[in-house]
Formats: structure tokens, sequence, C-alpha cells
């Protein structure tokens, strides 16, 4: 199925239709100290950072969809902000709130470089995607960062044990 579709078949799949994308570059396998509550919220944050970096990627082009990146921050901020919510409060219960948000942070970070230096969708098949998320519901959502993000959730180590480790004493 070409990305292209993908607008028009958002509210299908949330309607129980399966559908398949991959993308261009190889899916990581989601941390398995990660619950499957995070990895959703995890997949929504990938989401939301890949929108946003092809629509700055984007502008300046026929394509420019940043008004449409902008109407889905909108429409769907709560959700995304209780996203990242979740990922900070498992974060700071493990690292603390200092380390949690320079965690979530230097992540995101990874994120935007990669959808940055791999643009694995083009800016008219991205901009299609926002404006069909734009317009839907926030149960819309999760199958978009499924098909979309998949299991590739841009970090190759749980962050709580990448922050844990930094921030632990040197063992003597």
């Amino acid at each position: 199925m070409r990305l292209r579709d993908l607008g028009n078949a958002l509210c299908a799949a949330a309607l129980g239709g399966a559908l398949v994308v991959s993308a261009a570059a190889p899916a990581l396998a989601a941390p398995a100290c990660w619950s499957g509550t995070l990895v959703k919220a995890a997949k929504l944050r990938q989401l939301d950072v890949m929108l946003m970096v092809g629509s700055l990627r984007c502008r300046g082009t026929a394509q420019d969809y940043r008004a449409a990146y902008d109407r889905f921050l909108l429409r769907h901020r709560p959700v995304l902000g209780k996203a990242n919510m979740m990922i900070l409060g498992e974060m700071r219960a493990q690292v603390g709130s200092v380390a949690a948000l320079q965690t979530l942070d230097e992540a995101s970070v990874r994120m935007a470089n990669r959808y940055g230096e791999q643009a694995g969708y083009g800016c008219a098949d991205l901009g299609e995607v926002t404006s069909a998320l734009a317009d839907s519901g926030d149960d819309a959502l999760p199958n978009a960062a499924d098909m979309l993000v998949g299991e590739d959730v841009a970090l190759a180590a749980c962050p709580v044990q990448i922050a844990a480790a930094v921030l632990a004493p040197p063992r003597k």
C-alpha cells in the first residue's frame, strides 16, 4: 500500500481494517523494559516528532504542510501531552524529575535527527497523512503510529536504563 493512500485508509483502519506500511529504516524492537502502555506512548511521541520534522523539512516546497501540522497539534494536544506525561512519569519513578526530562529531551532530539537525516516519507505523503489526522478523532492516532512508526521506537535501549547508567555512582 502506498503511503499516499494512508490518509484515506486511516478511517478504515480505525474501523478494523488491517494496514501494513513499512518504513524505509529497519525497525528496532521496542526495549524489553518498557510496558505495552509505555511503548504506545513512545510511538505517539515519535509520530509527533516525525510529522514535526517533516513539516520543517517540507516548508518552502509546494507540499508545505505546516498549517495541517498546526491543526494536528491543536486537535490532538491533550492526547500527545498525556503520552509525554506517561513517559515522564515512568522515567521519574526510576531516575528522578531532572534526569527524566533530560532523557526524554535527548530521545526526542535523536528521533528528530534521525527523521531529518533519513526522510522515509515524502512531503506530499506526510502532508496527506497529517491533514487526515488533523481532521480525525484521537482514536486514529494509535493506528497511525502503528502504521508509520511500527515497532521502531528509535531507541536501542530503554531510556530509563540509559539515564540510570549515567546517574549511577561509579562502582568501586
